[in-house]
């Protein structure tokens, strides 16, 4: 079974940390898995969308587990001659490390711009309902490609109410049609440390989520 990783740094692993990070858990759990994780540090919903669009062409995978992140990354332009030079898990990994980048790294210029749009021209509001807009597009392609899944909104919901934000802009909530499909352990809650990389070191949380995920892969072997 080839599973795909979609997300930010929650998905991914820390050398220093062996065996701790609840995708690691899943590998070890059967023989028979496979891991393409085309998730990497900082990545925004856009970015998110756009490892799964990469991930469904190039590995087509049997199931995807999906970690969305917080609405305030926003995307900026690393290298733009860099050029996907293959179709392997590190092909596409490189590519998103060398081409683009978002606002959560440090580039003084581009960041300079972008913290004053922040603070005084972008609508707090609106920003929310792109990434809530990309969300949803992540969803439907994965329901549309006919590929189970099960995902966690993570930083979305940290910082905000989701569903006041949803009503008070008088839109539907696409997000219950996939209700079934969403993880309850949201490690966002659970951990912002700077190391491990991933930010949650207690392997009981770790354990929790990769038994969850672990469940739903366990529906579609069943089925």
């Amino acid at each position: 079974m080839k599973i795909l990783i979609c997300g930010d740094s929650y998905c991914v692993t820390d050398s220093n940390y062996p065996g701790l990070h609840w995708s690691e858990k899943i590998l070890q759990t059967s023989p028979t898995f496979t891991v393409s994780n085309l998730a990497y540090g900082g990545a925004s919903n856009a970015h998110i969308c756009l490892q799964l669009s990469h991930g469904i062409k190039f590995i087509n995978p049997d199931f995807v587990i999906i970690s969305f992140t917080g609405y305030t990354r926003y995307e900026v332009d690393k290298d733009q001659t860099v050029k996907l030079n293959g179709f392997t898990v590190e092909d596409i990994n490189n590519y998103y490390y060398s081409r683009y980048q978002t606002s959560l790294y440090e580039n003084e210029g581009k960041n300079k711009i972008i913290n004053q749009y922040i603070s005084n021209a972008a609508s707090d509001s609106f920003e929310k309902i792109k990434n809530y807009f990309y969300i949803s597009l992540a969803l439907h392609k994965l329901y549309i490609s006919k590929i189970p899944f099960c995902f966690t909104l993570g930083g979305f919901v940290y910082n905000h109410d989701y569903l006041k934000f949803i009503n008070s802009n008088y839109l539907d909530n696409i997000l219950n049609n996939y209700e079934k499909n969403q993880l309850t352990t949201n490690l966002w809650f659970h951990g912002q440390k700077n190391s491990p990389y991933f930010h949650v070191d207690d392997e009981n949380i770790q354990n929790l989520f990769a038994a969850e995920c672990l469940m739903h892969i366990e529906k579609l072997k069943n089925e």
